[in-house]
């Protein structure tokens, strides 16, 4: 059976929360790491059931922490790296080039020298990077490589990742270059975050095998990308304009259809988890420093956390929240209390209360839902960088910044 990851709330009890916090202070971050390989087997093995040749990599930039690095490659799984800094990253956790997967927008002579050099699988995204990779690679020793491929997006645009293979010049251009001889195109790459359900991304498989057809190419790999929801809590999946499939749903579908497709010989299935497994493994705990009414009979509070530490991308969506009270239950909230941060920006909003029980001064609130673009975007503004308990570890794994370490701009 599956494991699956619910993401409904607290990683820790509550108790256990509030003794954390006591101990290491507020704003932290509390992770799970077990919870995001236990995700990530689900997926695999959902996969495996019916469609045997398939991979599941870590989108290393959805979250940097070094030790999920370490333990998802202690289990088996490859890296998905976007950059040079990255790799270095992955290295300094022990990676080699084998167990890394390079894809990203933009790669120098120097990337992809580094990667003919150590045999290491990588993605090109433009007719540009094909061509600087031909003339690193010679019909003695082709550069082996696979071609990211451009998505129709659902507002009808096409993406400004990868190929476009409707294009004729650029159809053109990749099939002089596979016919020099100097590259050997293994697999194809397919990637976009307008559509999270199942469907999509069997589409993905069906135009991945379209463009290979064109090439005249037998795929080693299909890489069919990320962007592969959570399963979210009932506050959040209340929002959404469309439903998000569970990830043994998801597998199932996929799986089914890659089997239909391809039968028992077909190309090893690549897919980059990064929301899907993380979202779900991170809380975020900051303390209610003040309570204050507005006109009208608004109540508002203010903690020391950001919203810069819990959304920092800003979406429509905010991550839920859960109160702690610090003491005897408090007076009935009459209405939504809505959540501010430390920080001097009016948009600082981290979330909002709809509980039974009104906040007061010394609370608790976690914000859950956090693993996924939070610690490698937050930036160093105002609030300290938060630091971070593991679970696994019983030990803080990033220590709080100290006050002589400010990284802001101009240092």
């Amino acid at each position: 059976m599956i494991q699956i990851v619910t993401q409904t709330g607290l990683l820790a009890e509550a108790g256990t929360t509030r003794a954390l916090a006591g101990e290491f202070g507020t704003p932290l971050y509390i992770i799970d790491v077990s919870q995001i390989v236990r995700a990530m087997d689900g997926l695999r093995d959902g996969l495996m059931t019916h469609y045997a040749n398939c991979e599941v990599t870590y989108s290393v930039k959805t979250n940097y922490l070094a030790a999920i690095q370490r333990r998802v490659l202690q289990v088996g799984y490859r890296l998905e790296v976007v950059s040079r800094r990255e790799i270095r990253q992955a290295q300094s956790v022990g990676a080699e080039p084998s167990q890394l997967l390079f894809n990203g927008p933009v790669k120098s002579v120097a990337d992809l020298e580094f990667c003919h050099q150590h045999s290491m699988e990588v993605n090109v995204d433009s007719v540009d990077e094909l061509e600087a990779a031909a003339a690193l690679g010679s019909p003695e020793r082709p550069f082996r490589l696979g071609i990211r491929v451009a998505a129709a997006l659902n507002n009808g645009s096409v993406s400004r990742f990868g190929v476009d293979f409707d294009d004729a010049d650029s159809v053109a251009a990749v099939g002089r270059l596979i016919s020099e001889g100097s590259i050997h195109v293994a697999g194809l790459h397919l990637h976009h975050s307008s559509r999270r359900d199942a469907a999509s991304y069997c589409e993905r498989i069906d135009r991945l095998q379209t463009v290979a057809r064109r090439l005249g190419i037998t795929p080693e790999y299909l890489d069919i990308g990320g962007g592969i929801g959570s399963v979210p809590p009932p506050s959040i999946a209340a929002r959404l304009p469309y439903a998000v499939d569970s990830h043994e749903q998801w597998a199932a579908v996929v799986g089914r259809h890659a089997r239909a497709v391809f039968g028992e010989g077909g190309p090893k299935l690549i897919v980059e988890p990064g929301i899907g497994v993380l979202a779900g493994a991170m809380n975020y705990v900051t303390s209610i420093v003040a309570v204050k009414a507005r006109a009208g009979g608004a109540t508002i509070a203010v903690c020391d956390g950001s919203m810069f530490d819990v959304n920092p991308l800003r979406s429509a969506i905010p991550p839920p929240c859960v109160l702690l009270p610090s003491g005897d239950s408090g007076p009935v909230a009459t209405e939504p209390i809505r959540l501010y941060g430390g920080t001097c920006m009016e948009i600082d909003q981290l979330g909002v209360l709809d509980g039974e029980l009104a906040p007061r001064k010394g609370d608790l609130v976690v914000v859950t839902n956090v693993g996924a673009y939070s610690v490698c975007l937050a930036p160093d503004f105002i609030v300290p960088r938060a630091p971070i308990y593991s679970l696994d570890d019983g030990a803080l794994i990033r220590h709080p910044e100290p006050n002589d370490g400010f990284r802001g701009a101009g240092q």
